[in-house]
C-alpha cells in the first residue's frame, strides 16, 4: 500500500487512497466509497472545514475535539468515532502538541438515505467504540480493497462499510436512548416555546448537537409521533386552551400560532382534537 510522508498532518508515513474507480464499472451502484485513508500521529488542526461528503472517522488512540456548525466543543479521545455530513462546517483535530491515530472512509450514495433512516449513520455526536473489537482491523481491510482500485475490490469495500456502520449504530443507538433520557425533556421544552412561532427545526437539532434524522428519531421514540405532526398537536393543544380561556375568534388563534389558512388550521384541529374549534368553545357554555 502506498505510504507518503506529509508533515502538515503528521510526523509519520500517512495513507491516502483515492482510486476513482468508474462509478458505471461498480456492480453496487447505490454506495461508494471515495477516499479513505490512516492518519496515524495526526497533528493537523482543521477549522471550519466543509465536506462535499459524508465520511466515517475512527481515532484509535490520542485526544482531541470536535465541533460541528460552531456547536459545542466536543472531546474526543481514543476509541471515539463520529460523522462528517457533507454541507456542514467542522472544527476538529488534536490539541497544541498533541497527536491523534485516525482512520477515515469517505462515502456517497443512493443508499445512505436508508443507512440514515435506520440508524446506520448518527451525525452531530461523538460516539464510544471501545467495545467494538477489531474495529481498526476492518478500516485497514477496506484500504487493503480500495487500493489496487479494482471495481470488484471497490464494491467489496462498500460492503464491508455498511457491516462497519451496522457495528457501530450498536453503539449509536445505545448513545441514542441516553439521548433520549437525558435530552428529550430539554428538546421537548424548546419544541413547547416555539408554538407561537415556526420552529426553525435545524437549529433545534444543531443546539443539541443531533442531525435532524436524529431529532426526527427522538421525538418518535419518545412521542409515538412524527416530528411535524407532534409540533401540530403542541399547537392545537395551545389553540384549545385558547379557546377555551380566551375570547379570541379563531381566525386570531390560527395567524398567533402561524397558520395563515384558518380553514387549514380548523382541519387540523378537528384532526387531532376531535371536534371543531367552533364546537370546542360552545360545548363548554
Amino acid at each position: 500500500m502506498p505510504k507518503v510522508m506529509d508533515y502538515m498532518i503528521s510526523p509519520y508515513p500517512i495513507r491516502v487512497i483515492d482510486p476513482k474507480v468508474d462509478s458505471s464499472m461498480l456492480r453496487l451502484g447505490g454506495i461508494r466509497i471515495g477516499q479513505a485513508g490512516h492518519l496515524p500521529g495526526r497533528t493537523l488542526f482543521r477549522r471550519d472545514v466543509v465536506f462535499e461528503h459524508w465520511a466515517l472517522v475512527y481515532i484509535v488512540s490520542g485526544s482531541g475535539t470536535f465541533a460541528e456548525n460552531g456547536g459545542e466543543v466536543q472531546p474526543v479521545r481514543g476509541g471515539s468515532l463520529f460523522f462528517f455530513r457533507p454541507g456542514c462546517s467542522y472544527s476538529f483535530g488534536p490539541p497544541p502538541g498533541g497527536s491523534w491515530d485516525e482512520y477515515y472512509i469517505n462515502f456517497d450514495g443512493k443508499r445512505v438515505d436508508e443507512w440514515l433512516e435506520s440508524g446506520l449513520i448518527a451525525a452531530g455526536m461523538i460516539f464510544q467504540g471501545n467495545a467494538l473489537a477489531e474495529l481498526a482491523a476492518s478500516f485497514e481491510e477496506v484500504l487493503g480493497l480500495m487500493d489496487g482500485g479494482a471495481p470488484a475490490d471497490a464494491d467489496r469495500a462498500a460492503l464491508r462499510l455498511e457491516a462497519i456502520l451496522l457495528e457501530c449504530s450498536f453503539v449509536t443507538r445505545d448513545n441514542a436512548r441516553f439521548w433520549q433520557h437525558e435530552a428529550m425533556p430539554q428538546i421537548r421544552r424548546d419544541l413547547n416555546s416555539c408554538v407561537y412561532e415556526q420552529p426553525d427545526l435545524p437549529q433545534i437539532a444543531a443546539k443539541h448537537h443531533i442531525s435532524m434524522s436524529t431529532l426526527r428519531r427522538l421525538v418518535r421514540s419518545s412521542s409515538g409521533y412524527p416530528l411535524h405532526e407532534y409540533i401540530h398537536r403542541l399547537k392545537m393543544a395551545e389553540a384549545k386552551h385558547l379557546l377555551l380561556n380566551t375570547s379570541l375568534q379563531v381566525k386570531e388563534i390560527s395567524g398567533m400560532l402561524q397558520y395563515s389558512d384558518p380553514f387549514y388550521f380548523s382541519r387540523l384541529f378537528k384532526k387531532y382534537m376531535g371536534i371543531s374549534p367552533q364546537h370546542c368553545r360552545s360545548n363548554v357554555h
